[in-house]
């Protein structure tokens, strides 16, 4: 029973062994999605840099800058951003609409530098030397972090709440926008049905009530475009008005974008 139980102990640390192992698997990936596992050494150091990738069967692929996504090394995450010496590959320390990297300063081996990047291409190292100045500049599209930044609120040292802050700025006012448009596609669509409803009324020979039916169809048309709640009355009113029977179908698909 003793030696059944180290038995198990042993396995059971043998196969933590192995997942950490294969978990922690340094990888490319290439700009085709393509994945390379492997021992990776970068070549950094040079105008031409690029990573190398040595398979498990010892064969080696080099693969330039230019066509790598990003690797992982030791369970760091690095990619190509263009920073203040060109296209390097750099550190992801946060990622998310700004992106904070670490980067290699001249004729350094370790990551002591800061580059901030947003999703649509715009980065600035950050400085040591006017801070407040720089990156007031660069978080100006959103002006609550700019103001903390330009009246000393926050500095350098608070750039992880910094990043945090306007992360949460942009996402916001993303979702705001989407919102918006999700309104204004679903009003359009509403208005739609009774654009069709009124132009069917309009090609109608003369009826009584035609004129109020037009005027009817128009206000709730406007009262959709403004988000507004359309009165009971209105409502009534049309189908009190509307009953010839060559609109009666228009007239209830008109009726159900209002639901």
């Amino acid at each position: 029973m003793k030696t059944f139980g180290i038995i198990h102990i042993i396995l059971f640390f043998v196969l933590m062994l192995v997942y950490q192992c294969v978990s922690a698997q340094d990888y490319v990936v290439n700009v085709k999605g393509d994945t390379l596992t492997g021992s990776i050494k970068p070549l950094t150091f040079g105008p031409d840099k690029k990573v190398q990738v040595t398979s498990a069967d010892k064969k080696k692929t080099v693969v330039p800058i230019f066509q790598v996504k990003a690797y992982s090394l030791k369970g760091e995450v690095y990619q190509p951003v263009k920073g203040p010496s060109g296209y390097t590959f750099m550190k992801l320390l946060k990622a998310g609409y700004v992106s904070l990297y670490a980067f290699q300063l001249e004729n350094q081996t370790s990551y002591d530098g800061r580059f901030l990047l947003k999703r649509d291409g715009t980065g600035t190292e950050v400085p040591n030397l006017s801070f407040k100045k720089i990156t007031s500049r660069f978080f100006n599209d959103c002006p609550a972090i700019e103001s903390k930044i330009e009246d000393g609120t926050y500095g350098k040292k608070d750039l992880d709440t910094i990043i945090d802050e306007y992360n949460a700025c942009i996402n916001g006012r993303t979702a705001e926008h989407t919102q918006v448009i999700a309104t204004r596609t679903e009003q359009v669509k509403k208005i739609n049905s009774w654009d069709i409803l009124e132009n069917k009324v309009k090609g109608l020979t003369e009826f009584e009530g035609k004129t109020n039916a037009l005027e009817m169809i128009g206000e709730i048309k406007n009262k959709i475009s403004k988000s507004e709640k359309v009165p009971n009355f209105l409502i009534n009113g049309l189908k009190g008005t509307l009953t010839q029977p060559e609109l009666q179908a228009d007239l209830e698909t008109a009726l159900k974008e209002l639901n």
